[in-house]
Formats: structure tokens, C-alpha cells, sequence
């Protein structure tokens, strides 16, 4: 069944080892915003091209304390650049990235739910 201009894209896929992922796409379009929850977790992750950012941002989970990937081409090398960062609010992080840094084309941001992760757990996380 086609649910016409739906903007959800819900689906739950069980990997080995039990877990569950819901991915759901706000527009409908896998190339741009997808929302990422793991069943029974704490967090939450955006996956997001930089070109939504401005959209994405407007999120009020995105003020919470966080850890985010970004990532693009590097251009002297041909590959990919990636940086890994933590931020409290993760928002604020992100948003000097948009300013200071050209390279990274896309991001993901991992959040928690219900405001569990604190500073401490997010800087345990981005040293990973």
C-alpha cells in the first residue's frame, strides 16, 4: 500500500544478535533527513546531507548533549575526511562546523531521547 506524499519511511530490520532499527525519513527521500532509533536504546541519531543542515537544526533534540560524525571528500588526498566530535549542546558544535569547515558533505548526530547522556558520557563516547 502507497500512502500518497507520505513522508515516513518506517521500517524495522532485526540484525544477528537481536537488534532492532527504525529509520524514518521526514520527506520521504532516503537522500536526505533520516532519523535513526535503536529499540530499547537511549540515543538517537539524524543522518543528514550538509545542504539540510539549516532545516535539521531546527530540531530542539539537537540542543541536548551529543556526539556527531562528519565527513566528505578530501580533496588532496581523493579520500574520505572524516572528523568525530562531541558538543554540550551538540548544536552549537555543529553550527562552527557549518562556519569553519568546508570539506564534510554529510553528518550524523547521535542524541540521547530522554536527556540521559550528560557531558561526561558524550566526551566518553567521541573518544571511542
Amino acid at each position: 500500500m502507497q500512502i500518497a506524499n507520505s513522508a515516513i519511511e518506517n521500517c524495522t530490520t532485526s540484525f544477528s544478535g537481536g537488534v532492532s532499527v527504525r529509520i524514518f525519513i521526514p520527506s520521504g527521500n532516503p537522500e536526505e533527513l533520516k532519523i535513526i532509533e535503536v529499540l530499547n536504546w537511549i540515543g538517537k541519531g539524524f543522518v543528514f546531507p550538509r545542504a539540510l543542515y539549516a532545516q535539521v537544526r531546527q530540531n530542539h533534540e539537537l540542543v541536548r548533549s551529543g556526539v556527531y560524525v562528519l565527513w566528505g571528500p578530501d580533496e588532496s588526498t581523493q579520500r574520505l575526511r572524516v572528523y568525530i566530535g562531541e558538543g554540550d549542546p551538540v548544536r552549537a558544535r555543529i553550527d562552527s562546523h557549518v562556519r569553519e569547515q568546508d570539506f564534510w558533505t554529510h553528518a550524523v548526530v547521535f542524541v540521547s531521547k530522554d536527556q540521559n547522556l550528560n557531558k561526561a558520557h558524550v566526551r566518553s563516547l567521541a573518544s571511542i
